[in-house]
């Protein structure tokens, strides 16, 4: 079999089919002659006279067999690369090495690619130990550019993929440098080499954070990238900034006296640069330094900071002795607008405009001045970038400063800048809707609802007419305005946005009948109705049940247009429109509970009709299910006569661990048990088979079983004594679940887990108890693991950190000592965490004053408990 006329056709011949057929053979080698098929790829590299294509497929074929994003898929991979013959991986990787000098380029780029492959797996078991001095040798002077290149390349892909952790390749460290420093340096005359030195250097910087650690090493690095961002050539100019923001990213401790010598005149000077990449990327660089001294302020601000692992680091205050240089240059770069970029384009004004912003978070109230001198200047000019820049200047420093001082500038600045929302230009208008919807998130104060508000509101509804960029932001600032002045809304009789109701309605209702979803503006206009519902207050519920009949409407036509559909375009376009109007749906539902058995039934008609007719991986199950579940909490104990028809479509989501609809049906099970109660007995069964097979199951998403533990207790909160026949098995599982504890050094996505599973461990157990307490006989063979994991919760203070936790806690421990008034379990009181969880739970002044309240009650079942010893 000739594989290089197999690679050639996969990736060269015209007739499709003929491709598709070459790409088949090569899979099935693959799967079925796999040491044969590795043997013939290296071949193919290896071959100086096939064609660039064939090598370079070749190449990627044997990477592809080493690689992957699935970590399973990975792990096989390695131990099937671990298990072949030693001769088979030494061609293989003696002919990646030689491919590696290969004077063209594509070759030599998939070489460098399949050697870092390999070298994912062998450096930490450290083996191929000579791979370094091979690849440091072919990155001195004497070597030809295309060799140094490959070989840099080559470099910064192991330090990219590999795992800075790992001891087997940090002892690469030295040498990885050494090839790096010698490819970077000023006195390479190759642009290429240096500008592949440079990025192979933002990779390794994990791994030689000893030889950073060391003054005179740090020093050479130091001034070899500082002279980079002086270079003739502008892509290595930009890519020595973004180095100099990765270091300060990684090593800011290390930065004062680099700043002070060279890097403020040199990022400045980058910043002023004509080069769009170059200015961008020294912008980036302040950035990073206010992101530092942003995180360093929040952890020295932390009042938990005893969990923390890294020690506290000084704030040097960069950003604040800079501001007299950085920040003027900062506002100029805003004027740099490029009117032809699309929205994904980043360009220098977006890296100034977002600069901007952390320089507010980090300076405070320090940007004030310097910002408003620029915007009194520039918001009435002819040149619509220089009013344009204003309004983005203004909008960028409302978050860090005093809110006293910005509210009044905000009273003075609104007039002049709701006039430019009639601005002939699109960027104004678009910018000016934004700055109001920042206004109205961070500083509400600074809105005077007797005299701005009905101007806002004029202007909002003039925008939701207006071009689709302008109509989102003007939803965006509705909602803000709505969730600040609104959020009590659901229990009171106005709100200062009552008054505006049926125009925003109207306006909105307009603005989202579109047919497309240009710029999201239909499903901005779609979030601002839910908004409004949601933080309705009585005086405009009668406005929410008129939209109510327009929503369900809308929503049962796009049944009717399912059967119209042309191509995948319009199905992702019915399908976004169908979830908007499905969360509006919620929030009305959730707002306005259906008025009769009609309503309701015509809800769920046509939410099973939804679940009938959806198209095949279709998107909005989840919505649908969400909406049912609005619709139980709304009917309570009614939703039995629905669950008969409801639950196959249920229960093939929960059967179905791997969809993301499961984690969504276990929740629906929850709400199911706690609107029906007793009636959700006949179907329990079906729920908790699945449910304790899918906790049995390793391949099941983690949340799907969080979600599972604390469904737990709202089915034995609703079933009471009825529970018992599952009690056993359930605390069985409960008990192994809380075995699980933090560890030193692991990775966050694990602690994340135990704080979540943990969690709903407590949110289980109050729930047992809660329905179990007719049966306390049961349920004293538990009180003690019960009590033992509450103390283990107790002794982590960020999980305490979280009101529902502690309210679980406390109502547990309460119902505990009412259940057992003999004194039967009277022992367990006396323990110091539980005195200090209730004190904590009373004093708090986070926690709100329901939660002090049992707090105080708990308290007393305790000394009763205590009085009885």
């Amino acid at each position: 079999m000739d594989i290089g006329n197999i690679l050639e056709t996969a990736i060269l011949s015209p007739d499709q089919a003929a491709r598709q057929d070459a790409e088949s053979k090569l899979t099935l080698m693959a799967t079925e002659h796999f040491v044969d098929y590795l043997a013939m790829l290296t071949t193919a590299l290896g071959n100086e006279n096939q064609k660039t294509e064939v090598r370079m497929l070749a190449g990627i074929g044997l990477k592809n067999q080493l690689v992957a994003k699935d970590v399973k898929t990975k792990v096989s991979q390695n131990e099937r690369w671990v298990s072949l013959a030693v001769e088979a991986k030494a061609e293989i990787k003696r002919t990646a090495l030689t491919a590696l000098l290969s004077p063209d380029d594509r070759v030599a780029n998939a070489a460098a690619q399949l050697v870092a492959a390999i070298a994912d797996i062998e450096l930490p078991r450290d083996e191929w130990p000579d791979l370094m001095t091979v690849l440091v040798e072919n990155t001195k002077e004497h070597q030809p550019v295309n060799v140094k290149r490959a070989s840099l390349l080559a470099i910064g892909y192991i330090c990219e993929t590999a795992d800075p952790g790992n001891s087997g390749v940090v002892a690469q460290a030295n040498g990885i440098l050494t090839a790096i420093v010698q490819g970077a340096h000023a006195k390479e005359p190759s642009i290429v080499v240096r500008q592949t030195a440079i990025n192979a250097l933002v990779n390794s910087l994990e791994f030689i954070r000893d030889n950073f650690a060391r003054e005179g090493e740090r020093n050479y690095i130091m001034q070899v990238v500082c002279e980079a961002t002086q270079a003739p050539d502008a892509k290595l100019q930009a890519s020595a900034f973004g180095a100099l923001a990765r270091i300060m990213n990684m090593y800011y401790p290390y930065m004062r006296l680099y700043m002070e010598r060279a890097l403020y005149g040199l990022t400045v000077d980058g910043m002023r640069s004509s080069n769009e990449d170059v200015a961008c990327m020294a912008v980036e660089f302040w950035s990073t330094v206010c992101e530092e001294e942003i995180e360093i302020n929040l952890q020295s601000g932390d009042p938990y900071e005893d969990e923390a692992l890294a020690p506290a680091r000084e704030n040097f205050e960069f950003a604040k002795y800079a501001m007299g240089e950085v920040l003027p240059t900062l506002l100029e770069l805003l004027t740099r607008q490029d009117e032809d970029a699309d929205d994904e384009d980043w360009n220098v004004s977006m890296a100034a405009a977002a600069c901007l912003q952390l320089f507010a978070e980090d300076t405070g109230s320090a940007v004030v001045n310097l910002t408003l001198q620029f915007v009194e200047v520039n918001i009435q000019q002819e040149d619509w970038r220089k009013r344009e820049a204003a309004v983005m200047a203004f909008g960028s420093i409302l978050d860090g400063p005093d809110h006293g001082t910005l509210a009044h500038v905000i009273g003075q600045a609104l007039p002049p800048m709701l006039n430019l929302m009639n601005d002939p230009v699109l960027q104004v208008k678009d910018t000016v809707a934004w700055c109001l919807g920042r206004i109205a998130d961070l500083v509400i104060e600074g809105i005077d609802t007797t005299a701005h508000l009905p101007g806002i509101m004029a202007a909002l509804v003039a925008g939701f007419q207006d071009h689709p960029k302008v109509v989102t932001n003007c939803c965006w600032t509705l909602i803000n305005l709505t969730e600040q002045l609104g959020q009590e809304g659901a229990y009171s009789q106005t709100t200062p946005i009552s008054p505006f109701y049926d125009g925003l309605i109207e306006k909105l209702l307009a603005a989202s009948s579109r047919a497309d979803n240009e710029n999201l503006a239909r499903t901005s206009a779609y979030e601002a109705l839910g908004v409004l519902v949601t933080c309705s207050a009585s005086d405009t519920l009668g406005s929410i049940n008129e939209l109510s009949l327009v929503i369900i409407t809308r929503l049962e036509q796009t049944l009717v247009m399912q059967g119209q559909l042309v191509g995948m375009d319009d199905r992702v376009n019915l399908e976004e429109l169908q979830i908007s109007l499905l969360s509006v749906l919620t929030n009305i539902i959730r707002r306005v509970s259906p008025s009769d058995r009609s309503s309701s039934d015509r809800l769920m008609t046509l939410l099973i009709s939804m679940l009938q007719q959806k198209l095949p991986n279709s998107l909005i199950e989840e919505d649908i299910f969400i909406a049912i579940s609005a619709v139980a909490g709304a009917v309570q104990e009614n939703f039995s006569v629905y669950l008969d028809a409801f639950n196959p479509y249920l229960m093939k989501a929960l059967e179905d661990p791997d969809s993301p609809t499961c984690n969504t049906a276990v929740g629906i099970v929850a709400d199911l048990a706690v609107a029906l109660n007793a009636q959700i007995e006949p179907y329990c069964d079906m729920y908790m088979n699945v449910f304790l097979t899918n906790l049995q199951n390793s391949a099941v998403r983690r949340d799907v079983k969080v979600g599972i533990l604390s469904c737990f207790g709202d089915i034995a909160s609703a079933l009471g004594a009825g529970f018992e026949k599952y009690l056993s098995v359930v605390m069985q599982v409960l008990v192994q679940a809380s075995s699980l504890k933090r560890e030193p050094d692991q990775p966050y996505d694990i602690v994340e887990y135990i704080h979540q599973l943990q969690e709903a461990i407590v949110d289980a157990y109050a729930g047992i108890v809660q329905g179990m307490r007719d049966r306390p006989d049961l349920l004293y063979q538990f009180i003690q693991p019960i009590f033992g994991f509450l103390s283990v919760v107790h002794s982590q203070p960020s999980i305490l950190r979280s009101e529902s936790v502690v309210r679980s806690m406390v109502g547990l421990i309460g119902d505990v000592a009412d259940i057992y008034k003999q004194g039967q379990v009277a022992i367990y009181f006396k323990e110091e965490w539980i005195t200090d969880l209730l004190r904590r739970a009373r004093q708090d002044r986070s926690f709100s004053a329901g939660l002090k309240e049992t707090a105080k009650w708990a308290r007393e079942q305790q000394k009763a408990q205590l009085a009885l010893l």
